[in-house]
């Protein structure tokens, strides 16, 4: 039985009527068991190198402001050796991406509330996730959420709730299905150290960057690099996927912009 893992992060603030930040993010890193330990040593590997320890965690935030931990990066020859290391980890095989990603500014106009941004939102991510999982025989799938407000929380149970229940109609699928895929959901905090949690801090950066449109000339080197790792990590359909995988992930959206 093999066992998927769905890493879930989020990004800006989710109530439309903040306008701190346009759009808010749901991150998912989807990943196979086999592939996280080659992740893990990979990023371990970096952070010691840089700073001789491996509790770092990797955030877009701070890496683009050089701040914290991430203020050696201001010396030019650092930061384009350490970015050098980091791209190489993030261009690794071994995962995928789901976005799904809140226009505030459509939202607010459809008289969207925060609750009802991280409903849809969850729904979404989960549905990808359960769509992936059952184009994938005999395997088992751990939904992983960062926490945060209970309510954010909640509506992930909320949502997982409905697919355990429901199924998914429109492929045909019952809820047993469902059941003998999605198997276990859990709520970590940034202390857990999981490498796919930062990768998918990292890439919902990349996701605003393609949401905002900004043009190659008015973004630095990093922000290019970013975003040409996310486009390569969308999750797509193998062009030698069988129709019956076809039938699941012809389904899932790997970019679902909201509303």
């Amino acid at each position: 039985m093999r066992l998927v893992s769905l890493f879930v992060d989020e990004s800006g603030n989710a109530n439309p009527q903040v306008k701190a930040s346009p759009c808010y993010i749901l991150c998912g890193c989807l990943v196979k068991a086999e592939s996280r330990d080659n992740l893990r040593i990979k990023a371990d590997q970096i952070k010691f190198k840089y700073w001789g320890r491996t509790d770092i965690l990797l955030h877009s935030r701070e890496i683009s402001r050089k701040e914290g931990d991430f203020s050696v990066l201001k010396d030019p020859k650092i930061f384009r050796s350490f970015k050098k290391d980091l791209f190489h980890l993030l261009s690794t095989g071994g995962y995928q991406v789901f976005i799904v990603l809140t226009d505030k500014n459509l939202a607010k106009k459809r008289n969207w509330n925060e609750l009802k941004v991280y409903n849809e939102s969850a729904n979404e991510m989960v549905r990808n996730f359960v769509l992936s999982l059952l184009a994938i025989p005999k395997c088992r799938g751990r939904l992983v959420i960062e926490s945060a407000t209970g309510q954010k929380d909640f509506t992930f149970h909320k949502a997982v709730s409905h697919y355990l229940a429901n199924g998914i109609p429109e492929t045909k699928t019952s809820f047993g299905e469902v059941q003998g895929h999605l198997t276990e959901i859990t709520f970590v905090t940034k202390k857990n150290h999981d490498i796919e949690e930062q990768i998918a801090d990292l890439l919902a950066y990349a996701a605003k960057l393609k949401f905002l449109k900004k043009k190659p000339d008015d973004m630095d080197d990093y922000e290019k690099r970013i975003l040409d790792v996310l486009e390569s990590k969308l999750f797509t359909i193998n062009p030698k996927t069988g129709e019956k995988k076809k039938k699941y992930h012809s389904r899932i959206e790997s970019f679902k912009i909201l509303p």
